[in-house]
């Protein structure tokens, strides 16, 4: 496992605070696999791994035995290492999409086209029964629409937030052996990745 995890003979005798980052970042992983769980729970795991990681991740990950549950973003390392994909359409429930990511791009895009065709209906007057106090207030149609148009300005932005990291993965790969060129390039994802959790 530490050979297949980049780490060489020579390599396997230095001390934890002198690896670098990415290289500490393996050796987590490394000692996960280690104890030969037969359930592992990975969150957003490609997340600050550089491209020579995340492949040997994967590869190891494509044929493990045991049951794999992965929240993430990356749409290849989903297909690759999953067998069934669920997804959170917003709804408050979870569903499971036997086409995987191809198909929640569509139910996605079907609501967003609903959800922008559908004209926004008119607030009820307030009936004043009781119990009326602890419902939420209805919102304005000026207020729905704002809240469309912010809703629909994070979505441009999460698509575009996406591309951006496709080419700069794209860039890193290229660039593999220029390490002050891919740590550049990596700063510049973890903003990327930065801002996309703060706009989900």
């Amino acid at each position: 496992l530490c050979e297949h995890f980049g780490f060489a003979k020579e390599k396997q005798w230095t001390p934890v605070g002198d690896l670098s980052g990415g290289e500490r970042r393996r050796l987590q992983i490394l000692r996960l696999l280690m104890d030969e769980p037969n359930v592992l729970f990975l969150d957003e795991p490609t997340n600050d791994l550089d491209i020579e990681t995340l492949t040997q991740l994967e590869d190891l990950l494509d044929g493990w035995p045991g049951s794999l549950v992965v929240i993430s973003h990356d749409r290849y390392f989903i297909e690759r290492t999953t067998d069934r994909v669920l997804a959170l359409l917003g709804d408050a429930t979870l569903r499971m999409l036997p086409r995987g990511v191809d198909e929640y791009l569509e139910r996605r895009q079907r609501t967003r086209a609903a959800a922008s065709a559908a004209p926004a209906a008119p607030a009820s007057p307030a009936a004043g029964a009781a119990g009326d106090k602890d419902r939420p207030r209805e919102k304005s149609a000026g207020e729905q629409r704002a809240a469309q148009k912010e809703l629909q300005r994070i979505e441009r932005r999460l698509d575009k937030i996406s591309e951006q990291e496709t080419t700069l993965h794209a860039q890193i790969a290229e660039h593999a052996t220029d390490f002050e060129r891919v740590a550049e390039l990596d700063g510049k994802l973890r903003e990327l990745s930065g801002e996309r959790d703060e706009l989900e």
